[in-house]
């Protein structure tokens, strides 16, 4: 199925009917500093970069993640335009128990447009048939509503709620952990 997504070329590259996602370049920094630079895109988010040499040193970590073997992030590439519009991927990756933990965002002018849902069947289908994983986690902070209900309707299911869980721009907030298994996976997305 084209929109659950496909490897291109074995190139560790995924591409959907609107989407190519592909490794995070020198070009891209201006783009996604842009948006990892905004407060509303980062209002859940770790952290939001002051300057570009703190997003060129973000992308420098999120594409050393395959050769360590602790994940991939990938630029969500618009196949029309060219355009850059965020970057998705997964990372803490636990190899002996088959599992790891997805990410994502957007430039805020690409919210309510159905992107994310459409890659990140794309990065669930790598992830299960390509990597082998079991499980598949999010953590969510409480407030995220959007990326609350993305979850959901990629058949993710919530499993608790860990009371401050995180230490982010200045104060602990509560997250809600969800998870997709494989078994679900394949009910979920016939």
């Amino acid at each position: 199925c084209q929109s659950r997504g496909k490897i291109m070329n074995r190139s560790n590259q995924l591409e959907t009917t609107r989407f190519a996602l592909r490794e995070i370049g020198a070009a891209d920094l201006e783009t996604l500093h842009s948006y990892w630079s905004d407060d509303v895109v980062t209002k859940y988010m770790n952290v939001s970069f002051k300057n570009i040499e703190e997003t060129k040193q973000m992308v420098d970590l999120l594409n050393s993640l395959p050769e360590r073997g602790e994940g991939r992030r990938w630029a969500i590439v618009d196949k029309k335009s060219g355009v850059v519009q965020g970057s998705c991927g997964y990372h803490n990756v636990k190899a002996e128990h088959r599992r790891a933990e997805i990410g994502y965002e957007l430039g805020r002018r690409y919210w309510g447009q159905g992107a994310i849902q459409e890659v990140m069947k794309a990065v669930i289908n790598h992830c299960f048939e390509e990597r082998g994983f079991n499980r598949i986690e999010a953590f969510v902070t409480v407030g995220n509503n959007r990326s609350l209900n993305t979850l959901k309707r990629l058949g993710f299911r919530p499993e608790g709620l860990l009371r401050e869980y995180e230490f982010t721009q200045g104060s602990f907030h509560d997250q809600v952990v969800f998870a997709l298994l494989r078994r679900d996976w394949k009910y979920f997305s016939e």
